[in-house]
């Protein structure tokens, strides 16, 4: 054999063997123009050792390769996938962790993090566990409102995700902004997304926290009802940022959101409190909402709410604990009506009506107003002859609203509940 051909030989020999998968070629191929290939193909290799094929992984990932390592995952057996999760996630640990409470992370810092987020819908639960340590680490800190921001992954959703444990760190978080010394006449506000990710943690203990913060007299006096609003957020309307929460910590706390809903300082936070005890579900829901009905609230509209709230939580089967709580005070037509026009949307509407005649059929003036207004918006013409029966001379004081600023010779009467009745029977005809 010629020596050229020895040459060649070793040539050959020694670029196969610097091709083969290590930690160092691992890194080149990063900015190679096959190493894209190269880093896939070492990745997939179930023969390669774990350490290789997770650097492999986390070089991908940290080009921002994504699609690759979870296409390759579903290629892989589940023993070498759960391998190569735990290896990959302490390797994305290591660049994702940031020194320091209140530092702010570098980009390559967030986009290990949204790697650890990516990593976790492939791992078993005790690497799940593990990278939720990582997340909650990364996020449960002084800095949560600006590291909540960045990234692909927002906050509230790995909160969302990673749920209680990460609760029990931002409280404290949360007690030492409220309790920080003021500079001046100026104190530390809670920030929105620290409110939001409390509540969407699915804590109870989380849920009671903001609960008393929504009770406590703060020199922040947007804290109360922002409180509140970071729950309505996680448990009733997330905006599409994340999923809506299970309701299951609202029902330990529902007292408290009921001693909201009957404070009369309470402002805007009445109608989040009586949402959020809707959201809990029946029979649970039906019990406080009724109450809260007939509750003797300086706010006129508390129990128009909150029967429309009870009615919407209970369906048919509230219908007359509702209707029944209503006072017998004066309404206007749309503030009664609004107050129960859910029953219109109720099934089976044939349910529904069976309720609504038995309301008809008894002696007081709201039950019946109730039964001529709702089985003619539900157009229950076989209830003409019956609703064209009632006959009352019970005034309904209030029908037409308020016509103070009204001209007395403009102003319209108002009909007796027999007057209103015939008219209403009318148009069923």
């Amino acid at each position: 054999m010629s020596v050229r051909v020895i040459a060649i030989a070793l040539v050959a020999l020694f670029a196969a063997a610097c091709e083969k998968p290590s930690h160092e070629n691992i890194d080149k191929w990063t900015h190679t123009e096959r190493g894209k290939s190269k880093l896939v193909s070492a990745f997939e290799n179930e023969s390669l050792d774990p350490d290789l094929s997770a650097h492999a992984g986390a070089n991908l990932m940290r080009m921002g390769d994504d699609a690759d390592v979870k296409a390759s995952f579903g290629k892989m057996t589940p023993a070498r996938r759960a391998a190569l999760v735990g290896k990959l996630a302490a390797r994305m640990w290591d660049v994702a962790r940031i020194d320091g409470d209140m530092a702010l992370p570098r980009v390559e810092q967030v986009q290990a993090k949204d790697a650890l987020v990516a990593l976790r819908k492939q791992a078993d639960d005790t690497t799940k566990a593990q990278i939720d340590t990582y997340l909650i680490d990364w996020y449960c800190v002084r800095s949560y409102e600006r590291r909540a921001e960045t990234g692909a992954v927002l906050g509230a959703t790995v909160i969302r995700m990673v749920g209680a444990p990460a609760a029990k760190k931002l409280m404290p978080i949360v007690n030492s902004i409220i309790t920080a010394p003021a500079e001046g006449a100026k104190h530390e506000r809670v920030g929105d997304q620290l409110l939001v990710a409390l509540a969407v943690s699915g804590s109870p203990d989380a849920v009671k926290y903001l609960v008393d913060l929504a009770r406590m007299k703060s020199p922040d006096q947007t804290l109360a009802t922002r409180s509140l609003e970071a729950l309505y957020k996680a448990y009733v309307d997330p905006e599409s940022q994340f999923d809506v929460q299970v309701p299951d910590a609202l029902v330990a706390n529902i007292a408290g959101l009921e001693a909201i809903a009957r404070d009369p300082d309470a402002g805007d936070g009445e109608a989040y409190a009586i949402k959020l005890i809707r959201t809990v579900g029946p029979p649970t829901c039906i019990a406080p909402l009724v109450e809260l009905i007939g509750y003797p609230h300086p706010n006129a509209n508390l129990k128009l709410v909150a029967a429309d709230s009870a009615l919407k939580c209970g369906g048919v089967a509230a219908i007359k604990d509702v209707v029944h709580a209503l006072p017998d005070t004066n309404y206007a037509r749309d503030q009664l009506f609004g107050a129960v026009a859910a029953i219109t949307q109720m099934t089976p509407p044939a349910k529904a009506e069976t309720e609504l005649r038995e309301l008809l059929a008894e002696r007081g003036r709201i039950p019946r107003w109730v039964a001529i207004e709702v089985l003619t918006a539900m157009k229950s013409s076989a209830d003409a002859p019956a609703i064209a029966a009632v006959s009352s001379s019970e005034r309904l004081t209030g029908f037409w609203g308020d016509q103070s600023g009204v001209d007395p010779k403009d102003r319209k009467a108002e009909p007796t509940l027999g007057q209103r009745a015939h008219d209403l029977a009318a148009t069923l005809k």
